[in-house]
């Protein structure tokens, strides 16, 4: 029976996970979806009512680009006092997902205008396999893919320096930031043979096995892809040298998953 139950449970959290790898994929497609539709009417117009229209959303995403980020924080700090309480937080981070996705698809289409439609026709898929590797892969692998993402959308960033300065710099110097701590925290992990300890209770983020040094190494190319793309500028090659790493890790853990 107790083998029973164990395969039981263990088939109950494939379901699920692959309930969660369909909603994600399905809604990319979605999302992608609405972008042809934003396309259309916001970069492709033709007639005087295709204007206004587009000059409407222009304004509509004027306001979001302020108002969703402060929603965001908002259902972020909801979601973290959630999880601290120990109350179910599915709610919370599933709001807090959707917001995040929204305020970064107001900011692109709103500043970036065509050039930002065409990232989220990039980026939503992007996102999509990040989630796939979120659930099917291992954890560290995600912080792998993630840090690469980042670190392409820095480049990215970079290209639009003369017209877009201002955001360029703040997007960096967050960025920064985020690397910076998310170093600690793995420094912490590395300590703890995968364990983040907290005052009252524990959390297991990565295998005691985990190879750390990938990780690190992971950090440094994207540093310095985007110190030489802020020199240099974001020539292709560079574009080429962080995917190239991303496949190589993707190699990697794959055969680790075997």
């Amino acid at each position: 029976m107790d083998k029973r139950d164990k395969a039981a449970e263990r088939a109950k959290r494939e379901d699920a996970i692959l309930n969660r790898v369909l909603i994600w994929i399905a809604g990319s497609v979605v999302f992608e979806a609405l972008l042809l539709l934003l396309n259309r009417y916001y970069v492709e117009y033709d007639t005087t009512e295709e204007i206004l229209i587009a000059k409407g959303i222009y304004d509509a995403t004027g306001v979001l680009s302020f108002v969703l980020p402060v929603c965001f924080v908002g259902a972020l700090i909801w979601w973290v006092l959630s999880r601290r309480k120990s109350k179910k937080t599915l709610v919370p981070q599933i709001v807090t997902t959707i917001l995040a996705l929204l305020s970064v698809s107001a900011i692109l289409t709103h500043f970036f205008v065509e050039s930002g439609v065409k990232a989220l026709y990039v980026g939503v898929p992007c996102v999509a396999v990040l989630a796939l590797v979120y659930y099917l892969y291992q954890r560290e692998f995600f912080v792998v893919m993630l840090v690469g993402a980042v670190s392409l959308l820095g480049l990215w960033m970079l290209s639009k320096r003369p017209a877009h300065g201002f955001l360029v710099y703040a997007y960096l110097i967050v960025e920064l930031a985020a690397l910076v701590a998310a170093i600690l925290v793995i420094r912490k992990l590395q300590d703890g043979r995968g364990v983040l300890r907290f005052r009252d209770h524990t959390v297991q983020c990565f295998p005691g096995n985990a190879n750390y040094i990938l990780l690190y190494l992971t950090f440094l190319v994207s540093v310095a892809v985007q110190a030489a793309g802020f020199c240099l500028g974001p020539v292709a090659v560079l574009y080429a040298v962080e995917i190239v790493w991303l496949l190589a890790m993707a190699v990697y853990y794959t055969v680790r998953l075997m």
